[in-house]
């Protein structure tokens, strides 16, 4: 029997799905002493791992999830270089890992950004 196809989500919304889900998920690990209690700082952890992980999982060119995140392409560069560098520390590792399940098993093996 024939897999369906997943559908072909635009880029920006995709971003959106992944970075509301990594929000969630932060919530759910915030009574964790990783995670800081300063608002702004949090917003910024969430919006890097939202853009590694729509890189990484979905296959997203660093200009489309720039346009989705209102940055420009360097900036997803430094946030992808900025998560993979902390995923060093076991604990940030398994909750990217967590993230990077979720959102697999939410657009599906081939991600979204290898459709033509």
């Amino acid at each position: 029997m024939d897999m369906p196809e997943a559908p072909n989500v635009p880029p920006s919304i995709a971003c959106r799905i992944v970075r509301q889900l990594t929000l969630e998920m932060m919530a759910m690990a915030s009574d964790r002493p990783l995670w800081r209690r300063d608002g702004r700082r949090s917003t910024c952890h969430v919006r890097q791992i939202a853009m590694y992980v729509s890189h990484v999982v979905l296959g997203l060119s660093l200009s489309d999830i720039g346009a989705a995140f209102g940055r420009d392409r360097t900036t997803v560069s430094h946030a992808c270089n900025v998560v993979e560098d902390r995923r060093d520390d076991a604990s940030f590792d398994a909750f990217v890992s967590t993230i990077e399940r979720v959102v697999l098993s939410v657009f599906g093996p081939a991600g979204i950004g290898s459709h033509e």
